[in-house]
């Protein structure tokens, strides 16, 4: 009996001491009430403050100068144009188009805009960068009657489109069906079609 209740007493003490220990039995002290007064915030005298009547109130800026006004006016980020396009011929007077985007960008563009053109496509190499085309110039005229068109010779023209890279550019050059670079108005005039599909 004796043993239980020299047990209970030391728990009990022990009890007492841990809640003295973490301060439990103290008078807790309180931050706020030792923190320093700080003086109030002031407006920078650049800045200027809003007006404290009305809620959500935007204040009217600052007169500024006509520069300024030019300057905050233009968007940080000019928005992407397309791709710079040149139509030129070579030394030997073999036309080209020139567009301002790598092949991987151009080759699918030039694919849909020969569709859209009405150029018939064969063939294509997107590794060799070529498309096996058809062409026939818009203003050839179909002869009228069925055995005239039958024994007539189809006016389209096998042409190879190619594809080359030069720096960051593509180069697009049409060559005859034999792959010599073809000079003609007509390769001239698909080529300016085409550069106009990338404007």
């Amino acid at each position: 009996m004796r043993y239980r209740i020299c047990c209970r007493i030391i728990i009990v003490a022990g009890f007492a001491w841990v809640l003295a220990a973490c301060g439990g039995t103290g008078q807790k002290q309180r931050d706020f009430e030792s923190a320093k007064t700080l003086p109030p915030l002031a407006v920078p005298a650049d800045l200027v403050a809003a007006s404290g009547s009305g809620s959500m109130n935007v204040p009217d800026p600052a007169p500024r100068s006509a520069a300024q006004t030019t300057a905050r006016s233009m968007p940080a980020v000019a928005p992407e144009a397309g791709p710079v396009v040149t139509l030129q011929k070579t030394g030997d007077g073999v036309p080209t188009l020139r567009v301002a985007q790598p092949v991987d960008r151009v080759w699918p563009q030039i694919g849909q805009s020969l569709a859209d053109l009405g150029v018939e496509i064969e063939k294509q190499d997107p590794q060799a960068g070529v498309y096996y085309i058809r062409y026939k110039e818009p203003d050839a005229k179909d002869e009228s009657g069925f055995f005239k068109r039958l024994f007539k010779r189809n006016k389209s023209k096998r042409y190879q489109l190619k594809l080359v890279t030069s720096g960051t550019n593509s180069i697009a050059t049409i060559y005859d069906k034999r792959g010599r670079p073809d000079k003609s108005a007509t390769s001239q005039r698909l080529l300016a079609m085409l550069g106009e599909r990338f404007k």
